[in-house]
């Protein structure tokens, strides 16, 4: 008995429910607008009709695209509480002015690609700085142990300092090439 009971209950809600529904139907002239009830996105414009719900009290049509940057008008909203004796279907007629090209239009610039591609001058200097880096970085490493022969052969300190020194500059164009090839391989990345 209390399983028949409720069953009606719930067939009851459901039927009250079916009939608290509004259907809205949208006139614009802008298909691709986003339709929100009350703040709640239900679609676009061009998948008209909506089944709304009887406690949704605003009906919003908002133009998208580019032309949200314009002062133009943006946003067509309906109150329902206006429209109760209408019955269960509403029409929202949302036309919206037509947008000429007034001027460059804003511009986005997201992450490093779109200046870092103008820059092609910064990736050819580290291409070149890298290789005469490496150039030079042999030299010099080829030049320390063509003395450093002189000097196990003559234990001489004046050529100890000298290796010294060729060491230290080659370790530096050693330096200067590994930043260079750094800089190309973030280059090539981003």
């Amino acid at each position: 008995m209390l399983r028949i009971s409720f069953l009606c209950a719930l067939l009851c809600f459901s039927a009250a429910s079916a009939r608290a529904q509004i259907t809205v139907h949208i006139d614009t002239n802008i298909p691709t607008a986003n339709v929100f009830a009350d703040s709640t996105w239900i679609g676009i414009a061009s998948n008209a009709p909506f089944e709304i719900a009887s406690h949704v009290k605003r009906i919003s049509v908002v133009r998208a695209g580019v032309d949200s940057w314009s002062t133009q008008l943006m946003k067509v909203e309906m109150n329902l509480a206006d429209f109760a004796g209408n019955g269960p279907e509403l029409t929202l007629r949302a036309i919206f002015p037509e947008v000429e090209f007034q001027g460059p239009q804003p511009s986005v610039d997201v992450g490093l690609g779109t200046v870092i591609k103008k820059r092609k001058w910064l990736t050819y200097t580290a291409a070149g700085a890298s290789l005469l880096a490496g150039a030079a970085a042999i030299h010099f490493r080829t030049k320390a142990d063509s003395r450093f022969n002189s000097y196990l052969e003559t234990g001489s300190p004046r050529i100890k300092r000298e290796i010294k020194q060729l060491d230290l500059k080659s370790g530096m164009a050693l330096g200067v090439m590994q930043i260079g090839l750094g800089v190309i391989a973030f280059r090539l990345i981003f």
